[in-house]
Protein backbone atom coordinates (compact mmCIF):
# COMPACT_ATOMS: atom_id res chain seq x y z
CA UNK A 1 0.00 0.00 0.00
CA UNK A 2 1.77 3.27 -1.13
CA UNK A 3 1.65 6.57 0.72
CA UNK A 4 -1.51 7.98 -0.80
CA UNK A 5 -3.69 5.11 -0.14
CA UNK A 6 -2.64 5.23 3.45
CA UNK A 7 -3.62 8.36 4.06
CA UNK A 8 -7.16 8.20 2.17
CA UNK A 9 -7.41 5.65 4.60
CA UNK A 10 -6.85 7.65 7.54
CA UNK A 11 -9.41 10.15 6.02
CA UNK A 12 -11.96 7.41 5.69
CA UNK A 13 -11.59 6.06 8.83
CA UNK A 14 -11.56 9.36 10.78
CA UNK A 15 -14.78 8.86 12.48
CA UNK A 16 -12.68 6.09 14.62
CA UNK A 17 -15.80 6.18 18.06
CA UNK A 18 -18.11 6.07 16.30
CA UNK A 19 -17.73 3.17 14.05
CA UNK A 20 -17.36 1.25 17.40
CA UNK A 21 -20.15 2.52 18.73
CA UNK A 22 -22.55 1.76 15.73
CA UNK A 23 -21.52 -1.79 16.06
CA UNK A 24 -23.76 -1.98 19.20
CA UNK A 25 -26.94 0.76 19.30
CA UNK A 26 -27.74 -1.06 22.73
CA UNK A 27 -24.55 -0.84 24.74
CA UNK A 28 -24.04 2.75 23.36
CA UNK A 29 -27.62 3.75 24.61
CA UNK A 30 -26.67 2.33 28.11
CA UNK A 31 -23.43 3.78 28.20
CA UNK A 32 -23.46 6.96 27.19
CA UNK A 33 -26.78 8.25 25.20
CA UNK A 34 -29.81 6.77 27.57
CA UNK A 35 -31.49 8.88 30.12
CA UNK A 36 -30.15 7.93 33.31
CA UNK A 37 -33.28 8.23 35.54
CA UNK A 38 -34.42 5.42 32.45
CA UNK A 39 -32.01 2.92 33.28
CA UNK A 40 -31.86 3.61 37.02
CA UNK A 41 -35.67 2.46 36.86
CA UNK A 42 -34.32 -0.48 34.25
CA UNK A 43 -32.09 -1.98 36.33
CA UNK A 44 -34.35 -1.06 39.67
CA UNK A 45 -36.62 -3.73 37.78
CA UNK A 46 -34.60 -5.91 36.60
CA UNK A 47 -33.19 -6.27 40.94
CA UNK A 48 -36.54 -6.49 41.46
CA UNK A 49 -37.67 -9.61 39.25
CA UNK A 50 -34.20 -11.23 39.74
CA UNK A 51 -34.82 -11.01 43.70
CA UNK A 52 -39.15 -12.26 43.23
CA UNK A 53 -37.90 -14.92 41.04
CA UNK A 54 -35.35 -16.62 43.90
CA UNK A 55 -37.67 -15.92 46.40
CA UNK A 56 -41.06 -17.62 43.99
CA UNK A 57 -38.69 -20.68 43.75
CA UNK A 58 -38.16 -21.02 47.61
CA UNK A 59 -34.65 -20.23 47.41
CA UNK A 60 -35.41 -17.13 49.69
CA UNK A 61 -37.51 -18.44 53.42
CA UNK A 62 -39.42 -15.21 53.45
CA UNK A 63 -41.36 -16.34 56.51
CA UNK A 64 -38.24 -16.46 58.63
CA UNK A 65 -37.48 -12.59 59.33
CA UNK A 66 -34.08 -12.89 60.46
CA UNK A 67 -33.33 -13.99 56.93
CA UNK A 68 -34.91 -10.91 54.98
CA UNK A 69 -33.77 -8.56 57.54
CA UNK A 70 -30.04 -9.74 57.36
CA UNK A 71 -30.29 -9.67 53.80
CA UNK A 72 -30.95 -5.83 54.29
CA UNK A 73 -29.28 -4.66 57.08
CA UNK A 74 -26.01 -6.07 55.08
CA UNK A 75 -26.90 -3.99 51.83
CA UNK A 76 -27.83 -0.88 54.22
CA UNK A 77 -24.72 -1.33 56.07
CA UNK A 78 -23.35 -1.15 52.47
CA UNK A 79 -25.14 2.11 51.75
CA UNK A 80 -22.89 3.63 54.08
CA UNK A 81 -19.77 4.31 52.49
CA UNK A 82 -21.33 5.90 49.93
CA UNK A 83 -21.02 9.16 52.47
CA UNK A 84 -17.34 8.94 51.73
CA UNK A 85 -18.02 8.45 48.31
CA UNK A 86 -20.22 11.46 47.94
CA UNK A 87 -17.09 13.42 49.92
CA UNK A 88 -14.33 12.48 47.23
CA UNK A 89 -16.77 13.45 44.22
CA UNK A 90 -17.18 16.91 46.28
CA UNK A 91 -13.39 17.54 46.62
CA UNK A 92 -12.70 16.73 43.24
CA UNK A 93 -15.26 18.90 41.89
CA UNK A 94 -14.12 21.92 44.21
CA UNK A 95 -10.64 21.08 43.09
CA UNK A 96 -11.50 22.60 40.21
CA UNK A 97 -13.29 25.51 41.42
CA UNK A 98 -11.41 26.47 44.01
CA UNK A 99 -8.11 28.40 43.39
CA UNK A 100 -5.97 31.75 44.36
CA UNK A 101 -6.88 35.00 42.44
CA UNK A 102 -3.38 34.39 40.44
CA UNK A 103 -4.19 31.14 39.26
CA UNK A 104 -7.76 32.43 38.20
CA UNK A 105 -6.78 35.03 36.48
CA UNK A 106 -4.50 32.73 34.47
CA UNK A 107 -6.77 30.32 33.72
CA UNK A 108 -9.36 33.44 32.92
CA UNK A 109 -6.55 34.50 30.55
CA UNK A 110 -5.83 31.14 29.17
CA UNK A 111 -9.66 30.33 28.22
CA UNK A 112 -9.86 34.46 26.82
CA UNK A 113 -6.48 33.73 24.66
CA UNK A 114 -8.54 31.13 22.78
CA UNK A 115 -11.40 32.38 22.33
CA UNK A 116 -9.12 35.63 20.88
CA UNK A 117 -7.86 32.83 18.34
CA UNK A 118 -11.43 31.24 17.46
CA UNK A 119 -12.53 34.48 16.40
CA UNK A 120 -9.43 35.68 14.41
CA UNK A 121 -9.42 31.76 12.58
CA UNK A 122 -13.23 32.48 12.18
CA UNK A 123 -13.41 36.17 11.15
CA UNK A 124 -15.87 36.26 14.12
CA UNK A 125 -16.06 39.65 16.38
CA UNK A 126 -17.32 37.80 19.37
CA UNK A 127 -17.45 34.27 19.50
CA UNK A 128 -20.42 32.80 20.69
CA UNK A 129 -20.82 31.60 24.72
CA UNK A 130 -23.00 28.19 24.21
CA UNK A 131 -20.71 26.20 24.31
CA UNK A 132 -22.97 24.00 20.95
CA UNK A 133 -22.90 26.97 19.36
CA UNK A 134 -19.10 28.08 19.80
CA UNK A 135 -18.32 24.06 18.07
CA UNK A 136 -21.09 24.79 15.38
CA UNK A 137 -19.00 28.00 14.50
CA UNK A 138 -15.45 26.06 14.27
CA UNK A 139 -17.08 23.09 12.66
CA UNK A 140 -18.76 25.48 9.99
CA UNK A 141 -15.61 27.13 9.00
CA UNK A 142 -13.60 23.68 9.23
CA UNK A 143 -16.16 22.96 6.18
CA UNK A 144 -16.24 26.01 4.93
CA UNK A 145 -12.13 26.24 4.21
CA UNK A 146 -12.25 22.32 3.06
CA UNK A 147 -14.40 23.02 0.55
CA UNK A 148 -12.05 25.45 -1.07
CA UNK A 149 -9.73 22.15 -1.67
CA UNK A 150 -12.43 21.00 -4.11
CA UNK A 151 -11.61 23.29 -7.08
CA UNK A 152 -8.14 22.71 -6.62
CA UNK A 153 -8.60 18.95 -6.64
CA UNK A 154 -10.27 19.30 -10.96
CA UNK A 155 -6.76 21.71 -11.63
CA UNK A 156 -4.43 19.28 -10.22
CA UNK A 157 -2.81 17.62 -12.95
CA UNK A 158 -1.86 14.31 -10.75
CA UNK A 159 -5.26 11.94 -10.84
CA UNK A 160 -3.56 10.05 -7.50
CA UNK A 161 -3.70 13.37 -5.76
CA UNK A 162 -7.10 15.03 -7.50
CA UNK A 163 -9.08 11.81 -5.57
CA UNK A 164 -6.98 12.24 -2.39
CA UNK A 165 -8.15 15.61 -2.06
CA UNK A 166 -11.71 14.67 -3.20
CA UNK A 167 -11.36 11.82 -0.41
CA UNK A 168 -10.55 14.06 1.98
CA UNK A 169 -12.86 16.93 1.60
CA UNK A 170 -16.09 14.52 1.38
CA UNK A 171 -14.56 12.65 4.77
CA UNK A 172 -14.75 16.34 6.22
CA UNK A 173 -17.90 17.32 4.88
CA UNK A 174 -19.54 14.47 5.56
CA UNK A 175 -18.69 14.87 9.56
CA UNK A 176 -19.34 18.47 9.25
CA UNK A 177 -22.60 17.64 9.06
CA UNK A 178 -23.45 14.61 11.30
CA UNK A 179 -21.97 17.46 14.28
CA UNK A 180 -24.34 20.27 13.14
CA UNK A 181 -27.34 17.88 12.97
CA UNK A 182 -26.47 16.54 16.12
CA UNK A 183 -25.10 20.40 17.75
CA UNK A 184 -28.93 21.66 16.73
CA UNK A 185 -31.00 22.79 19.86
CA UNK A 186 -28.70 21.45 22.32
CA UNK A 187 -28.22 22.68 25.69
CA UNK A 188 -24.95 22.93 27.86
CA UNK A 189 -25.58 20.21 31.04
CA UNK A 190 -27.35 17.82 28.41
CA UNK A 191 -24.77 15.13 27.01
CA UNK A 192 -26.21 15.82 23.61
CA UNK A 193 -23.70 18.70 23.26
CA UNK A 194 -20.60 16.52 23.80
CA UNK A 195 -21.93 12.91 22.34
CA UNK A 196 -22.08 15.54 19.39
CA UNK A 197 -17.96 15.69 18.83
CA UNK A 198 -16.91 12.64 20.87
CA UNK A 199 -15.20 10.39 17.77
CA UNK A 200 -15.42 13.37 15.28
CA UNK A 201 -12.93 15.72 13.77
CA UNK A 202 -10.02 13.90 15.82
CA UNK A 203 -6.31 13.38 15.29
CA UNK A 204 -6.71 11.67 11.80
CA UNK A 205 -8.22 14.61 9.89
CA UNK A 206 -5.24 16.22 11.48
CA UNK A 207 -2.79 13.81 10.73
CA UNK A 208 -4.28 13.29 6.82
CA UNK A 209 -4.04 16.99 6.30
CA UNK A 210 -0.36 17.97 8.04
CA UNK A 211 0.86 14.81 5.75
CA UNK A 212 -1.31 15.67 2.15
CA UNK A 213 0.32 19.47 2.63
CA UNK A 214 3.78 18.06 3.37
CA UNK A 215 3.74 14.58 0.49
CA UNK A 216 2.19 16.64 -2.14
CA UNK A 217 3.68 19.98 -1.47
CA UNK A 218 5.20 20.47 -5.12
CA UNK A 219 1.64 19.05 -6.54
CA UNK A 220 -0.40 21.28 -4.74
CA UNK A 221 -1.04 25.33 -5.47
CA UNK A 222 -0.28 27.89 -2.81
CA UNK A 223 -3.82 28.08 -1.79
CA UNK A 224 -4.29 24.52 -1.11
CA UNK A 225 -1.34 24.84 1.19
CA UNK A 226 -2.61 27.75 2.97
CA UNK A 227 -6.51 26.10 3.40
CA UNK A 228 -4.43 22.67 4.45
CA UNK A 229 -2.19 25.02 7.06
CA UNK A 230 -5.31 26.93 7.93
CA UNK A 231 -7.46 23.33 8.25
CA UNK A 232 -4.52 22.04 10.37
CA UNK A 233 -4.68 24.94 12.98
CA UNK A 234 -8.87 24.85 13.23
CA UNK A 235 -8.73 20.68 14.05
CA UNK A 236 -6.44 21.61 16.48
CA UNK A 237 -8.88 24.20 18.40
CA UNK A 238 -11.50 21.61 18.02
CA UNK A 239 -10.10 18.91 19.66
CA UNK A 240 -8.58 21.70 22.56
CA UNK A 241 -12.71 22.76 22.51
CA UNK A 242 -13.98 19.04 22.72
CA UNK A 243 -11.76 18.35 25.86
CA UNK A 244 -12.54 22.11 27.20
CA UNK A 245 -16.38 20.92 27.39
CA UNK A 246 -15.40 17.60 28.26
CA UNK A 247 -14.19 18.93 31.47
CA UNK A 248 -16.71 21.48 32.20
CA UNK A 249 -19.52 18.40 31.50
CA UNK A 250 -17.44 15.86 33.78
CA UNK A 251 -17.98 18.68 36.84
CA UNK A 252 -21.20 19.04 35.91
CA UNK A 253 -21.89 15.59 35.91
CA UNK A 254 -20.22 14.92 38.95
CA UNK A 255 -21.39 17.59 41.16
CA UNK A 256 -24.85 16.07 40.40
CA UNK A 257 -23.91 12.77 41.11
CA UNK A 258 -23.61 13.54 44.59
CA UNK A 259 -26.20 15.93 44.97
CA UNK A 260 -28.36 13.20 43.70
CA UNK A 261 -27.21 10.20 45.76
CA UNK A 262 -27.52 12.29 48.83
CA UNK A 263 -30.84 12.36 48.16
CA UNK A 264 -31.38 8.84 47.15
CA UNK A 265 -29.22 7.77 50.14
CA UNK A 266 -31.18 9.08 52.91
CA UNK A 267 -34.64 7.68 52.49
CA UNK A 268 -32.83 3.91 51.68
CA UNK A 269 -31.24 4.66 55.09
CA UNK A 270 -34.35 4.90 56.48
CA UNK A 271 -36.45 3.13 54.91
CA UNK A 272 -33.92 -0.13 55.52
CA UNK A 273 -33.64 0.86 58.85
CA UNK A 274 -37.64 0.55 59.10
CA UNK A 275 -37.66 -2.44 57.27
CA UNK A 276 -35.68 -4.41 59.25
CA UNK A 277 -37.28 -3.16 62.59
CA UNK A 278 -40.75 -3.56 61.32
CA UNK A 279 -40.64 -6.89 59.24
CA UNK A 280 -41.23 -9.60 61.75
CA UNK A 281 -44.29 -7.89 62.54
CA UNK A 282 -45.37 -7.92 58.74
CA UNK A 283 -45.07 -11.48 58.59
CA UNK A 284 -47.33 -12.24 61.39
CA UNK A 285 -49.79 -9.81 59.85
CA UNK A 286 -49.68 -10.81 55.83
CA UNK A 287 -48.51 -14.74 56.36
CA UNK A 288 -48.99 -15.08 52.35
CA UNK A 289 -45.09 -16.36 51.34
CA UNK A 290 -46.36 -15.04 47.80
CA UNK A 291 -47.02 -11.71 48.51
CA UNK A 292 -44.14 -11.92 51.30
CA UNK A 293 -41.65 -12.49 48.66
CA UNK A 294 -43.09 -8.89 46.67
CA UNK A 295 -42.78 -7.03 50.28
CA UNK A 296 -38.91 -8.28 50.12
CA UNK A 297 -37.86 -7.95 46.53
CA UNK A 298 -39.40 -4.50 46.91
CA UNK A 299 -37.38 -3.51 49.87
CA UNK A 300 -34.43 -5.22 48.56
CA UNK A 301 -34.55 -3.18 45.35
CA UNK A 302 -35.25 -0.07 47.61
CA UNK A 303 -32.07 -0.02 49.74
CA UNK A 304 -29.96 -0.78 46.22
CA UNK A 305 -31.16 2.42 44.77
CA UNK A 306 -27.82 3.79 45.47
CA UNK A 307 -25.46 1.51 43.97
CA UNK A 308 -28.29 1.31 40.80
CA UNK A 309 -27.57 5.57 40.94
CA UNK A 310 -23.87 5.06 41.34
CA UNK A 311 -23.74 2.32 38.19
CA UNK A 312 -25.48 4.25 35.67
CA UNK A 313 -23.68 7.42 35.90
CA UNK A 314 -20.09 5.87 36.19
CA UNK A 315 -21.43 3.97 33.18
CA UNK A 316 -21.36 7.15 31.03
CA UNK A 317 -18.33 8.89 33.40
CA UNK A 318 -15.91 6.15 32.17
CA UNK A 319 -17.04 6.31 28.78
CA UNK A 320 -16.63 9.74 28.14
CA UNK A 321 -13.27 9.28 29.75
CA UNK A 322 -12.53 6.13 27.85
CA UNK A 323 -13.90 7.39 24.22
CA UNK A 324 -12.19 10.69 24.64
CA UNK A 325 -8.53 9.49 25.37
CA UNK A 326 -7.05 10.22 22.27
CA UNK A 327 -6.08 14.06 21.87
CA UNK A 328 -4.98 16.34 19.24
CA UNK A 329 -2.40 14.88 16.18
CA UNK A 330 -2.58 11.16 18.37
CA UNK A 331 -4.88 8.35 16.74
CA UNK A 332 -4.52 5.31 19.47
CA UNK A 333 -7.20 3.43 18.02
CA UNK A 334 -5.94 2.81 14.84
CA UNK A 335 -2.70 1.95 13.30
CA UNK A 336 -1.69 4.27 10.77
CA UNK A 337 1.66 3.66 8.73
CA UNK A 338 2.65 6.16 6.17
CA UNK A 339 6.01 4.56 6.05
CA UNK A 340 6.82 3.25 2.41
Amino acid sequence: MDADERIDEAVSRSDLVHERLRESPLKRWILLDGNRYVLVGVFSIVVFCTCAGIGLAGYIPVTEPGTATTLVGSIVGGTLPFITIVLAINQLVLSQELGWPGDLEERFEGMASFRREVEELTGESVSPAAPAEFLQLIVATVVERAETLRPVAERVDDPAVASLLEAFVDAVADEGKIVTESLEGTDFGTFETLSSVLGHFNGAHLYAARRIRADHAEELPDDALESLEYLVELLGHVAIARQTFKSLFMQYELAFLSQLLLVVGFPTLLGGGLFTMTYPAIVDAVGDPTVLVLVVSAAVTFVFLPFIVLLVYTFRIASISSRTADFGPFVPRVEVDLED
